[in-house]
């Protein structure tokens, strides 16, 4: 659903995933987590 978010559930060794079982759903997004991760595609880094 739009505004949501997905969460993954580990069941089992979260070190092997292999042999887990990894569980996806859709929540509601918290307000402390962001529309979107600041990325820098290489504009300024670039230039440089």
């Amino acid at each position: 659903t739009p505004g949501q978010i997905v969460v993954v559930d580990c069941e089992g060794d979260p070190e092997n995933t292999d042999k887990s079982k990894l569980v996806f759903r859709g929540a509601e997004k918290p307000v402390e987590v962001p529309d979107a991760v600041p990325a820098d595609l290489g504009g300024a880094a670039a230039s440089e």
